[in-house]
């Protein structure tokens, strides 16, 4: 009687099991038997973007080269861009009398830079950092800095 009891409840046991099974199911009637099966990911959207690093403008130098800006690597969506836009006031100040300024211009490819979009690994911008002789001619002596800003989005193309 005890076999008999364990073995109905096995068969009970076994018989309540469900086996989840995602599966297309093919109906026999059809001829030829065939389904379909969707496969999907998603790969979310990645990027490293370099920039230029500090510099020195030495005396003078009226075009000075500011390295570039660079997507070193990318995995956007198609239909958005990376964009790096710059600040700046344009004046080096004289760390003894912020007065006393230079002015200058950020340029990429004779122009002045405030923003440019990338799309893919390998796009980039030289930049240089443009200062007039008529502006070095009236520079009081001292020290002078600024610091230009660089701010990257991830947006909808234009």
């Amino acid at each position: 009687m005890k076999k008999l009891f364990a073995a109905l409840l096995s068969i009970a046991l076994f018989a309540s099991i469900s086996a989840t099974a995602f599966a297309a199911e093919i109906n026999q009637d059809s001829n030829p038997k065939t389904a379909t099966a969707e496969i999907t990911t998603s790969v979310a959207p990645k990027y490293t973007v370099s920039i230029p690093a500090d510099v020195t403008v030495a005396f003078n130098d009226e075009t000075t080269d500011f390295g570039s800006i660079e997507v070193t690597s990318a995995q956007i969506d198609p239909d958005k861009c990376i964009k790096v836009a710059l600040t700046s006031d344009g004046e080096l100040n004289n760390t003894a009398d912020s007065a006393k300024v230079i002015p200058y211009t950020v340029t990429a490819g004779g122009a002045t830079f405030t923003s440019a979009t990338y799309d893919a690994t390998g796009d980039k911008t030289d930049l240089a950092i443009n200062i007039a002789q008529d502006d070095w001619n009236k520079a009081y002596a001292g020290e002078y800095s600024d610091t230009v800003t660089f701010t990257v989005s991830y947006e909808n193309k234009a």
